[in-house]
């Protein structure tokens, strides 16, 4: 090629990556909280990162046209506007949320800057937002040098009994300056890292809990065919600044966790293995050279004062044990012995991605009652996961007991005891094991307490909050709040347990009704997918089934359960827009229905799961549930093969799409000719839900539509609009009535105060969380009946996806109840930024509504109206006003196209 042509090239091409200087600069619009993988500044991720950043402006109308992100390894270049790594150039696009990095290849233990800027809807530039961070973690399996070691082997395999908590610990010396170190560290089940003395890192119970490894299922309750993948988290953390030119002493203390569990067995013995470790410390001198501290069998090892630590059962710890300097230089330990190299487990390590659990907040008691001469009550306002920090004096040998009491008055054998050694003030919290109360028991022979002896610390998974609500309706108010706590204190590991006290698993039912609820109000871009890959993980790959808890660890469910593996995706996808999501389980997806396809009878009929197994429909409705299961079941089957269909037309998987949807007219057709009723012009009995899930899933012929609803019309009036559904098709009652236009009776049902009732369970009976049954009988920390919650948002602040354009990148505002609420003021932390519907009505019957749609998004905005002349933003007439258009009107309502920014709508009406 001729010089003067390369050099032509060259000239275009720079002239294209970098903003000219004839290009103005928009100063009003930057590019704002870049983050990878849904992270701010990760430092462990793997081979194939995806960028996202919003967009910060002032300016109504700011959207995004183009942008450029350059990815180098150094700040410098960044600085410079130098991508070594991968420059973009300009890409015109509005996405700004989970482009691919499609630069260089990665390699491990890679430390990488990134910057974007962006062209705004009037081709200006903006400035190059602030400089962002990510690294690789371990990629490869033979990046990993170190080896897995233990205390012992487990000896007694077969006992439900645990020994004593092992410590570990490794003296070591650096030569040279430290530049930077990283620790690849995972403990099974929980660990706690020390270096030079100083705990690692604030997470608690880590790493998050999986389908760890390989292991012997005896005396299951529920039928579990074990055809599963298994997968381990490793943590990494920077610990440059913990060690230190010369001496050091890395600590490990290991925990049971989930990996070996022993104390509960009502569902089964589904422990794996005894406690192990695998560390890897790698250091980087300022010369550049390398130095890899890494577990081995030279580490020594022993058992201290935590004589017990049970998820279940709690803690007991012996102070007098107390090995004092044991993860600091010079520590006598020639009588510790050397560790053993362990069998690795058979999941493969991988970096945890999804959020830590961690104390969130402290409580200090309310009140301390003494009931005897021995025996303290201390209470707190509000029922929480976590434990009780200690802070006592006394003599070796004192002993305190703590009976951890939950809100309904059990104590589901969870308890705490410290053994005091004398030694003055001492202060203990447990490390390996979470409670649920409201009341704490202390018993205390030999010391007196107060309020000052104890401290409360929750404990959660650590999720930002996403959404906040209130409004007029106190008891609306209660139930979120409520749910918001109970959803809380079940986060623990990254998974949505069930109960955090009695069984604390995943339930999958549980789990996909509250999917929508759950987005509303928490982050779950990192949450969420942990989970999902714990459903791919516990599956039968062979017959496609899915169990009813993952990881699994027993319980039972039915059809609606294992329908979580399309649900959950299928919704993550609606409100983030991340269609990989679709696409890593779209096979799971396909085979989750192939496996209901051979649990129907002649008839088409889902009447059965796993041989021996339950085969649940809805549950714990107010009454007894006479609510057929097959009728529910296939309901499921139904909905989510139309889903599958929905998401094979996505991914373009057009002959997937054809067979999909000729299976789910079959499933329709077999469905009403089984449960339909012409004479009465309902399904089954028109209770319990019988008219809700044909209405909410689409499975009523459209000439039918009208009596169907009808009939649940007539069925809610006969039982003086009262609830008589379970957790699945309570919140489906919600949505059939406000999208067939009676969102008075939705509102009717759910502002009931006697029984059966949200109200019922709620106020009066100083409840601060959510029951499981409508009776109180059993659990009253169950996240399930929040999932109602959802209606909050999307029916009475109006905020929803837009189906045509999953991700919120365009969304509706369409408040409800005005004749019933004075006001509702609710917030949704998109991807994109920040949406608020914040709207009154005032006495005259003036309609005001604030909303703020974010940078780089659009809304349709439906209020109520008279007509389009009678509609004003900011007091300007809205014909006049700009970045807004009416649509049409219709209904008694108006439809307004608005561009992105802060408005102040007036209807009067």
């Amino acid at each position: 090629m001729p010089k003067y042509i390369l050099l032509f090239l060259i000239v275009i091409a720079s002239q294209t990556l970098t903003a000219s200087s004839s290009e103005k600069i928009n100063k009003d619009i930057l590019p704002v909280d870049l983050r990878c993988e849904s992270l701010i500044n990760p430092i462990s991720i793997g081979m194939n990162p995806r960028l996202s950043w919003k967009l910060q402006s002032n300016t109504n109308g700011a959207k995004q046209t183009a942008y450029r992100i350059i990815v180098s390894d150094s700040r410098e270049n960044i600085l410079k506007r130098k991508g070594n790594y991968w420059d973009s150039g300009k890409i015109q696009s509005n996405q700004s949320i989970n482009i691919s990095y499609n630069g260089h290849p990665l390699s491990s233990e890679l430390k990488l800057y990134w910057s974007v800027m962006i062209w705004d809807e009037n081709n200006s530039t903006s400035d190059w937002g602030n400089v962002a961070v990510f690294e690789t973690g371990l990629l490869n399996k033979s990046d990993w040098k170190a080896a897995w070691i233990g205390m012992e082997t487990d000896i007694n395999k077969d006992s439900a009994s645990t020994g004593p908590a092992p410590y570990f610990r490794k003296e070591f010396a650096l030569n040279g300056g430290i530049k930077s170190a990283r620790a690849y560290v995972c403990g099974l089940g929980f660990y706690e890292l020390y270096i030079n003395g100083v705990k690692t890192g604030s997470q608690v119970l880590a790493p998050a809990i999986t389908n760890y490894d390989v292991r012997s299922l005896k005396k299951i309750t529920f039928p579990y065919d074990d055809q599963s993948t298994q997968r381990v988290f490793y943590n990494t953390f920077d610990v440059t600044e913990q060690l230190k030119n010369g001496h050091n002493t890395i600590g490990m203390i290991l925990g049971n966790g989930w990996y070996n569990q022993r104390d509960r067995t009502v569902e089964g013995t589904m422990w794996y293995d005894t406690p192990r470790l695998i560390l890897q410390v790698e250091v980087v001198y300022r010369n550049g050279k390398k130095e890899i501290l890494k577990s081995d069998d030279s580490w020594k090892c022993a058992t201290g004062p935590l004589l017990h630590d049970g998820i279940y059962t709690g803690e007991i710890f012996d102070a007098r044990l107390q090995l004092n300097g044991w993860n600091l230089n010079g520590y006598k330990d020639g009588n510790w012995k050397n560790a053993e190299i362990v069998r690795a487990p058979s999941g493969e390590l991988q970096p945890q991605l999804a959020p830590f659990d961690k104390i969130t907040r402290t409580i200090s008691p309310s009140s301390v009652k003494k009931t005897n001469d021995s025996t303290y009550l201390f209470k707190i306002d509000e029922a929480v996961s976590g434990w009780a920090e200690l802070k006592v004096n006394g003599k070796a040998g004192d002993r305190i007991k703590l009976r951890f009491i939950s809100e309904e008055g059990k104590d589901y054998n969870q308890s705490d005891t410290y053994i005091l050694n004398g030694s003055g003030e001492e202060v203990w919290e447990p490390r390996f094991t979470w409670h649920n109360f409201r009341t704490i028991e202390a018993v205390s022979k030999d010391i007196p307490l107060d309020e000052k002896n104890i401290l409360v610390k929750v404990v959660n998974t650590d999720v930002n909050r996403a959404g906040s609500f209130i409004c007029s309706n106190t008891l609306f108010n209660k139930i979120y709040e409520n749910y918001i706590r109970t959803q809380l204190d079940n986060f623990h590991g990254s998974i949505s347990s069930d109960c955090p006290h009695r069984e604390r698993l995943g339930y999958t039912g549980d789990a996909q009704s509250l999917t929508d609820a759950a987005i509303y109000s928490f982050d779950m871009t990192r949450f969420y997918p942990k989970y999902f890959n714990d459903m791919e993980d516990a599956r039968n790959k062979k017959t496609g089934y899915v169990p009813h808890t993952v990881p699994f660890n027993g319980g039972g469910g039915g059809p609606a359960w294992g329908s979580a593996i399309v649900i959950m995706p299928w919704k993550y996808y609606c409100l983030y827009g991340d269609k990989s999501i679709l696409t890593d389980h779209y096979e799971a997806m396909k085979q989750w229905v192939s496996y209901l396809t051979t649990r129907t009878d002649e008839r088409g009929i889902v009447v059965r799961e796993e041989p021996n197994g339950w085969c649940l429909g809805d549950w714990v409705s107010p009454d007894k549930l006479e609510l057929p299961e097959p009728l529910v079941n296939t309901c499921y089957y139904f909905y989510v093969t139309d889903l599958v269909k929905n998401i094979a037309k996505i991914l373009g998987k057009e002959n997937d799409y054809l067979s999909f949807e000729k299976l789910s007219l079959k499933i329709k057709s077999d469905f009403n000719r089984v449960f339909y009723d012409p004479q009465k012009k309902q399904y089954w009995e028109g209770r319990q839900g019988a008219d809700v899930f044909p209405l909410a899933f689409g499975l009523v012929p459209k000439e039918n539509e009208d009596d169907v609803f009808n009939s649940l019309l007539s069925h809610l009036k006969k039982i003086n609009y009262h609830f008589d559904t379970g957790f699945l098709a309570t919140p489906q009652v919600l949505n059939v009535l406000t999208e067939r236009g009676r969102v008075d009776v939705a509102y009717c049902l759910m502002n009931q105060k006697d029984y059966p009732g949200y109200g019922y369970y709620i106020l009066g009976k100083d409840a601060t969380c959510l029951w499981e049954q409508w009776d109180g009988e059993n659990s009253h920390c169950h996240p399930m009946a929040g999932n109602v919650t959802a209606w909050f948002y999307k029916t009475l602040a109006g905020i929803k996806y837009d189906g045509n354009n999953p991700g919120m990148q365009h969304f509706i505002i369409e408040p409800g109840m005005f004749d019933s609420l004075s006001f509702c003021k609710a917030s949704y932390n998109s991807l994109y930024g920040k949406i608020v519907s914040d709207w009154k009505v005032e006495k005259d019957g003036k309609f005001i509504i604030n909303v703020e749609i974010p940078a780089n998004t659009t809304s349709t905005v439906i209020i109520p109206a008279l007509d389009g002349n009678h509609i004003y933003e900011s007091n300007i007439p809205i014909s006049r006003a700009k970045n807004i258009k009416i649509e049409k009107f219709a209904g008694g309502r108006v439809f307004i196209n608005v561009d992105s920014g802060k408005y102040t709508f007036t209807s009067v009406r």
